[in-house]
């Protein structure tokens, strides 16, 4: 039995056409167009906050904060939180009140604005606030504090953070810090970190930290 070759050209005309439509569905489908070329185009992956190392030259001026940031960071408002619980810089003129013993604050924090705007360098003025009504008083318009020594022993250089929640403005890490005189396990704390204008700044006050 023979068959018609022109029967034959038609089915195979048919199945080509099929095969066609079949290829061009599924990739309606997908949300795809057939690529042009031998390889098909990737879009290439974001590349993560968390996974990029920000190199930081002035803890003060941080714009992208992530684990590699933080750390630099909360140094920074270490020191400035024990410069200021310390009275500042050199010997600070005491007196009574009301049975305790004060001191003046150094020039460079004498101020209730100065002391304010040293510590904002790190913090948020929320936190510095809370911090300054907690631990000073003023006196005669200058800034004082009881007279004692202010010391913290957190090793925060050596700090590792790991992200929980993030918003664009808003950030919070829980910090491992190593006890730096390996005696004991670290010391975890919860901090929370805001973006005010362009710096990033630590929004929990000092010595709810230290």
């Amino acid at each position: 039995m023979k068959i018609n070759s022109k029967l034959l050209s038609a089915l195979a005309a048919a199945m080509i056409g099929i095969t066609a439509l079949g290829a061009t569905a599924g990739a309606a489908a997908a949300g795809t167009s057939a690529p042009s070329g031998d390889k098909a185009a990737v879009a290439p992956s974001a590349k993560q906050p968390e996974t990029e190392t920000v190199k930081v030259t002035d803890p003060t001026a941080i714009t992208r904060l992530n684990h590699t940031s933080v750390p630099p960071l909360m140094a920074e408002a270490g020191k400035r939180y024990l410069y200021a619980l310390s009275g500042g810089n050199g010997a600070k003129e005491t007196f009574e009140l009301n049975g305790k013993t004060y001191r003046y604050l150094s020039e460079d924090i004498g101020t209730r604005s100065k002391l304010l705007e040293y510590l904002k360098k790190s913090y948020t003025n929320q936190a510095a606030e809370y911090f300054i009504n907690k631990f000073f008083i003023v006196h005669n318009g200058l800034m004082a504090q009881l007279d004692a020594d202010g010391s913290y022993i957190l090793d925060l250089g050596k700090t590792t953070a790991k992200m929980l929640s993030m918003t664009s403005t808003q950030r919070v890490y829980k910090l491992s810090v190593p006890d730096p005189e390996h005696k004991q396990g670290p010391k975890y704390i919860i901090v929370k970190f805001e973006k005010v204008d362009d710096y990033w700044r630590v929004g929990t006050a000092p010595h709810a930290i230290f």
